[in-house]
């Protein structure tokens, strides 16, 4: 056997899946053999939570203990980074001392005079200060209308505390005022504590946060973060948006730090404060701020966070991973970042958590949203943090089952490291040595779990998606349409294009048509390539079909971008309609000419089902795969360098309780590598593949 196929028969521990361990039994080295005996390849954890996490020496002793006696065991670890979550409090050691570094939203006061007044506003008792005041005469075009008009801005003077102003008749004023984002955020609908969190956005925050969270382990164990894979973030996040739709507060916040007017001139050249009240009202006039100030956002969390993090973990000999907040909607990468994906590439390897673990109700965006970031970043995959917490009863019918199904899907998302709270039984080890039970599977069955996800590391390590067709990421429709809300902002506003991204890339992804998510930043280095190359390329792929959602707002350069690719070949479809506004203006797009109309046209407008029935006439026609009705399987196609030649790799991942029949249509001979059971078969040219039901089988092409 090669090396490959022994390490597919017995994987090596740093593919295996690594616990998330936040307390360990009293006699932590019997734990650590039943982790060992279990099969598991290390753990996630942290410095000792109790009496002052990383401020008492006591307890960076005992991590040292923890290090030492894991490592003797063949086990490797990542280091978690708080006390609790979310990331970046410390258990309160970050903002004791400093509540200036507490997450904070501004919100907006709106006074309108339809005669002449005068306003005399006064902050509230939990508010911090004024952060500005205008005002701008209205034009109303008859009585049941009235329009600010925001180019006609007159600053109105104000202290910290008061806003006195006249308003003439017709005239508007608002004012912008700073308070901390806590109540209602994800900060107290958390399963950890009440406890406020820091601002993101704020460098010397997260600064402070490193100051008293990594620095002691490094000051105090100087070897730490070499030894270790990662260090483990949790949800650090924008805490402005509320969690809960049953709760109504009074303060629709945005994000907030001191210096955000000043970044945002530097970054676009202009002021932000004519615009300011378009960040909460207004129609498509109101989009191209948005844009920009969520825009502004992301890069600022990337600098301060993600980015800064990076930077410190890197000079230690370390990676920075874990995950971030509600990975699955666009609206909320909007929502918690500004810009999911530019914090995300701040990161030194991505990752992700899944709470939705069983077949019927998983997300592929788990995993799709954020293999943009591991495809433009070329990382060998991302991290998975596994949480099986969404609709535990139903789970639980058959967790062993359903956990195994859902690790194919991932993997073939991308994921290549899994970390895990889904929990074995130690009760039957060693007669109960442990005094711990309550976990969803015995020895053996986490052996084998241990060992399938194993394999499917194995397999695909340093292996990215081959795949042709790309679907258009609109996040600029999400920021544009953003506007801070009264309540649960996780079920409510406009969310067009994550209903219609949903409902494409389930359709597509269900026949087995895989795919990548691209933006206007790939589409131009496609047309770079077009240019230089002859063939229009995103991250090694040769472009043949961008499918795009239902926006409404869209860049106008990415509308130009993929009439270019149009007129060289890539077949360019919009779902049921064209984007109405451009994202960077505000004006309207003229997408839809004359000779666009045809249902044949390289750039049309088509519906769901003749996106599906273009890929199963263009795509990849290796295999033959039953229709959804039949058996739901996914598949993923990667090219692998054998003996100097690249040669195709198939997975496919059942969403079937059945067994699924595929039939191969190449002329080479291939394998079936099946990580149930490590077995190696021969498959002849015209065979049929049986792939289990919720399990993964790899096809290997001679």
């Amino acid at each position: 056997m090669d090396q490959k196929q022994i390490q597919f028969l017995n994987p090596p521990r740093a593919y295996r899946v690594f616990p998330m361990t936040h307390s360990w039994n009293a006699d932590y080295r019997a734990h650590m053999d039943a982790y060992r005996d279990y099969g598991y390849g290390g753990a996630v954890t942290n410095v000792p939570f109790e009496n002052g996490f990383t401020s008492n020496p006591e307890n960076l002793a005992k991590f040292k203990e923890y290090m030492d006696a894991l490592e003797e065991r063949d086990l490797s670890f990542w280091i978690y980074d708080e006390q609790g979550y979310p990331s970046g409090q410390g258990g309160g050691l970050v903002l004791e001392g400093h509540p200036e570094y507490t997450a904070k939203g501004f919100y907006m006061v709106r006074r309108i005079a339809y005669e002449a007044t005068q306003v005399h506003y006064h902050l509230d008792d939990i508010s911090d200060k004024i952060i500005w005041a205008a005002k701008y005469p209205l034009y109303i075009p008859r009585l049941d209308e009235s329009y600010p008009q925001f180019d006609q801005m007159t600053a109105v003077p104000f202290t910290e505390k008061e806003v006195v102003c006249d308003l003439a008749e017709r005239e508007i004023l608002y004012i912008f005022c700073v308070k901390n984002a806590h109540e209602g955020s994800h900060a107290t609908h958390n399963v950890s504590s009440f406890k406020h969190n820091i601002n993101v956005m704020d460098r010397r925050a997260v600064r402070r946060f490193i100051d008293l969270c990594f620095a002691p382990i490094a000051d105090a164990l100087p070897d730490a973060y070499r030894r270790a894979q990662n260090v483990f973030t949790d949800e650090p996040s924008l805490h402005t948006a509320y969690a809960r739709d049953y709760e109504v507060w009074n303060y629709a916040l945005a994000p907030w730090v001191d210096g955000l007017f000043e970044a945002y001139e530097a970054m676009y050249g202009e002021s932000m404060l004519p615009t300011l009240p378009l960040l909460f009202e207004g129609g498509a006039q109101a989009y191209p701020a948005r844009v920009k100030y969520y825009e502004l956002v992301g890069a600022m969390i990337a600098d301060a966070y993600s980015g800064q993090i990076n930077d410190w973990c890197t000079s230690h000999g370390c990676g920075f991973s874990g995950h971030y907040l509600v990975e699955e909607a666009i609206c909320h990468h909007v929502m918690g970042y500004g810009s999911y994906i530019r914090v995300l590439m701040r990161s030194g390897y991505p990752g992700i958590d899944v709470l939705a673990c069983y077949p019927e109700i998983y997300d592929y965006n788990t995993a799709k949203y954020a293999q943009i970031a591991v495809r433009k970043k070329h990382t060998n995959g991302m991290m998975v943090e596994i949480c099986p917490f969404n609709d535990v009863e139903t789970f639980a019918k058959a967790p062993l089952d359903n956990m195994t199904a859902v690790m194919g899907y991932l993997y073939l998302g991308g994921v290549r490291r899994t970390n895990s709270y889904f929990a074995a039984d130690f009760s039957g080890w060693q007669n109960n040595r442990l005094h711990a039970g309550g976990g969803y599977t015995n020895q053996e069955e986490t052996n084998w779990f241990n060992a399938y996800v194993g394999r499917l590391g194995v397999m695909l390590d340093n292996l990215h998606n081959d795949c042709n067709t790309f679907v258009y990421y609109g996040l600029e429709d999400a920021q544009a349409k953003m506007q801070p809300a009264y309540c649960g902002s996780w079920q409510t506003g406009d969310r067009t294009v994550d209903s219609s991204t949903n409902a494409l890339i389930a359709a597509i992804y269900e026949r087995g048509h895989d795919f990548y998510y691209a933006d206007l930043d790939d589409l131009r280095n496609a047309i770079t390539a077009l240019w230089e190359g002859g063939v229009p390329m995103i991250s090694g792929c040769t472009v043949q079909t961008v499918l795009v959602p239902t926006m409404d707002v869209m860049y106008g350069d990415s509308v130009e971008a993929l009439r270019t690719l149009a007129a060289h070949g890539v077949k360019v479809l919009f779902l049921n309609r064209y984007p109405q506004i451009d994202a960077a203006t505000g004006l309207p797009l003229h997408v839809a000419a004359d000779d666009l109309q045809h249902a044949d046209a390289a750039l049309g407008l088509t519906d769901l089902a003749s996106m599906v029935s273009y890929l199963d006439e263009h795509d990849d026609q290796t295999f033959s795969l039953p229709l959804p009705a039949d058996g739901v399987i996914l598949k993923g196609r990667f090219m692998e360098e054998r003996d100097g030649v690249k040669k195709p790799l198939y997975m496919f991942c059942s969403k079937s309780r059945v067994d699924i029949v595929v039939q191969y249509r190449g002329t080479h001979p291939a394998e079936l590598w099946n990580p149930s059971d490590g077995s190696i078969t021969a498959l002849a040219a015209g065979e049929a593949v049986t792939v289990p039901a919720l399990r993964a089988v790899f096809v290997r092409v001679l």
